[in-house]
């Protein structure tokens, strides 16, 4: 009974999986329209014991006084998402603690994906914290402060018995990925490498979903599967003591802070309390605390 209920329940969690990375690829992810609510960090943040009264100078340019106001679409576990109608997640506690390094107030305005660039050039918001993918089409309309990489993970269940630690090791192991999606063509680019290096190819047990593949691990069906490192972080988060990554790679997709496009007032202070938080250790707090492996941070 108890893994019927857990196989149910995954099914159901992992339905937020399947939608990351349109989150940040910018292909309609929704927020609450116009939603807005000031955030002093009800969730714990990892920033409340590490605050330092040296306080850094805050932009005068604010869209309101005293507070650091930011766009979010809050469906991206780990980084912002909906708990119980509170906005919850990295990002979230991030700029929490962005905001105390600089002696301001949070004021997050839930918005669409697609309106959060709009929102930031017409002034309405300081910034957009929403684990928005650096692109160069999106870098012609405005200012990126990067503070994490993403990539993709090998995931295994508890205790991970095979000791897998690289793709060389999944050589002669069977790995589930979603049909179609970036991991299955990754699989079958190193199982070429293999072939050539006169290894044994990795089997691909080829999914519809991303579900599946987490099934099929599940059940003992694969050894492994392959997923992105915000789904694999949220599954951590959302399944404890289920799964584990064992390694990320291909971690050479940065997300960053957007800031209007020549606002060095804003660029720099955000630029000088992220560093803050980075030598304080809130930054790996947050990331520990979220589940996202240390290959992703910024700093390292």
């Amino acid at each position: 009974m108890f893994k019927r209920k857990l196989i149910g329940r995954t099914i159901v969690l992992l339905s937020a999986i399947l939608l990351l990375s349109a989150c940040s690829s910018n292909n309609g992810s929704t927020g609450n329209g116009g939603q807005s609510s000031s955030n002093t960090s009800q969730n714990g943040s990892a920033s409340s014991d590490k605050t330092e009264t040296n306080k850094l100078a805050a932009p005068s340019n604010l869209a309101e006084k005293g507070k650091l106001t930011y766009g979010t679409a809050a469906t991206f576990p780990p980084f912002e998402y909906m708990n119980n109608n509170e906005f919850v997640g990295f990002d979230i506690e991030m700029g929490q603690a962005l905001a105390e390094q600089m002696g301001l107030e949070v004021e997050i305005r839930a918005l669409n994906f697609e309106g959060l660039i709009p929102a930031l050039q017409g002034k309405r918001i300081d910034m957009i914290n929403s684990a928005m993918y650096i692109k160069p089409e999106r870098e012609a309309q405005v200012d990126f402060v990067p503070y994490m990489k993403l990539g993709d993970s090998i995931v295994v269940k508890t205790g991970n018995k095979l000791g897998i630690k690289t793709m060389d090791d999944l050589s002669t192991r069977t790995v589930a990925v979603t049909r179609g999606a970036v991991e299955e063509i990754f699989v079958k680019e190193h199982n070429k490498k293999l072939k050539d290096a006169g290894k044994p190819e990795i089997k691909v047990l080829a999914l519809p979903t991303a579900n599946d593949s987490v099934l099929a691990t599940q059940q003992d069906r694969a050894d492994a599967f392959l997923t992105s490192s915000p789904g694999a972080a949220y599954l951590q988060e959302e399944l404890p003591g289920v799964f584990e990554i064992a390694s990320t790679f291909e971690a050479n997709t940065t997300i960053g802070m957007a800031v209007r496009k020549g606002d060095t007032e804003v660029k720099n202070a955000l630029e000088a309390a992220l560093l803050k938080l980075a030598e304080n250790g809130t930054y790996a707090s947050l990331m520990e605390k979220y589940h996202l492996p240390v290959e992703l941070s910024y700093f390292e």
